[in-house]
């Protein structure tokens, strides 16, 4: 009783989805394999699809594999090799090898994958609901979709280690598993969905919301206001968002950054406003655009536009950067590791009693835009990243699991730092405690 995953467009796409179908509770695998689909842009009938296919062969099967290795999916080969002839044995050929590695190196490690489980300081809502609602209204397939997908890819770039789980799971039980609840753009909410978010700050939690969330039920129905208009102390304008070119955030600094050019206006009160949502098209300010308020125990930030989608289609520095001054006060005290980002570079924390693993996926391919197209990838030198010690525990060991080399168990308060010689595709620093 589980899901199959078979194919994304990204790897940071597929280790989401496969966390996603985790939180179910439920058995995952996913394909390692060599078939895809081609482009066929010369073709003139476009509905030709499917078995105009061609075999993957590169290295980019070795990126498929480990991403799945670090999510703790289960593996099962895929290939159609009846469509192309292979005169040899699979290892005779690059992508057998490259499959054969894979596969050989879940098996050594098979006891030490089964036994970690994700770490998550962050949950991110995924609305089922909302999926649906999209799905009606005129929207480009991945409008929502680059919300959610952007959320985690802005925890990842800025060391956050998140969890993303459906609607339908939420429950106390499941909120108070997290520091932090990420809620991008979920305008379909029920009210006792919203009743559990304002429970879950007030007993102290911390929640970040964006652009459409909760202003309509959890059947599409708009509402007069946002479900959750007393956390957020604000009022829509209207539900529709506007769609304005050239709009930026204003910061109290005075700094502009670009904003999303898909905006909800909205008033509020009693709130500490974080940016303005500035028109220089038309030299016009139209009001708040992010605001921070104390409710109970916790503590809520609501953001007006989808800045994690924008995040997700251009991977702009300065939203990382701004993102994470906004969320470092809730999250930085008690991360699990550190590490200096660069581009290509996602992390993925597991452990369990006893052993810490951060795997380091380092997807740096010469990519075009042709969707799994053939990649190369270069290697990564020197990356230093920091592992937190939990309080109480020592370091037995440290080692890379893929080069095979022990590691120094130097601890300077509290953490333990490493410099990786080099990542090529995949590698993983393990911690022993004592």
């Amino acid at each position: 009783d589980g899901f199959m995953f078979e194919a994304a467009e990204t790897p940071e796409q597929k280790l989401f989805n496969m966390q996603l179908g985790q939180s179910t509770g439920k058995v995952i695998w996913t394909y390692v394999g060599t078939h895809t689909q081609y482009n066929r842009e010369h073709m003139k009938n476009e509905r030709v699809r499917g078995w105009f296919s061609y075999p993957v062969e590169s290295q980019e099967l070795l990126l498929d594999g480990a991403t799945a290795l670090a999510a703790g999916a289960g593996l099962v080969y895929w290939g159609l090799s009846r469509f192309f002839y292979q005169p040899e044995g699979p290892l005779s050929y690059e992508s057998g090898r490259y499959v054969k590695e894979v596969f050989d190196w879940q098996q050594k490690n098979d006891w030490l994958l089964r036994s970690l489980k994700s770490q998550p300081q962050a949950g991110i809502l995924v609305g089922d609901q909302t999926i649906d609602w999209y799905a009606g209204k005129h929207f480009v397939a991945k409008a929502y979709e680059n919300c959610y997908h952007g959320a985690y890819q802005l925890l990842k770039a800025n060391g956050y280690e998140s969890e993303p789980f459906l609607d339908w799971q939420m429950s106390p039980q499941l909120l108070s598993r997290y520091q932090m609840l990420y809620v991008p753009n979920a305008p379909c909410l029920s009210d006792a969905q919203c009743g559990m978010l304002a429970d879950y700050v007030r007993k102290g939690g911390m929640l970040l919301a964006t652009h459409l969330t909760s202003v309509a039920d959890e059947y599409g129905r708009v509402r007069k206001n946002y479900g959750l208009a007393e956390l957020f102390g604000a009022e829509f304008v209207e539900p529709e968002p506007v769609e304005i070119p050239d709009l930026y955030l204003k910061l109290p600094s005075g700094e502009e950054i670009p904003q999303d050019p898909q905006v909800l206006r909205f008033r509020s009160s009693g709130v500490k406003v974080l940016a303005e949502t500035i028109d220089r098209g038309h030299r016009a300010n139209l009001g708040p655009a992010i605001v921070q308020r104390s409710v109970g125990e916790g503590s809520v930030i609501y953001i007006g536009s989808s800045l994690e989608a924008v995040y997700e289609e251009t991977r702009m520095k300065r939203l990382r950067t701004f993102f994470n001054s906004l969320i470092s006060p809730w999250l930085a005290g008690k991360r699990s590791y550190e590490f200096g980002y660069q581009s290509g570079l996602t992390p993925h924390f597991m452990a369990s009693r006893d052993t810490l693993l951060l795997h380091l996926l380092a997807d740096t391919g010469n990519k075009n835009k042709h969707l799994r197209s053939r990649e190369e990838f270069l290697p990564l030198a020197d990356v230093k990243v920091r592992i937190r010690v939990p309080r109480g525990r020592t370091v037995r060991s440290a080692s890379l699991l893929r080069a095979g080399q022990a590691l120094p168990p130097a601890v300077r308060e509290g953490w333990l730092d490493v410099t990786v010689p080099r990542v090529l595709i995949h590698e993983a620093v393990k911690v022993d405690l004592a």
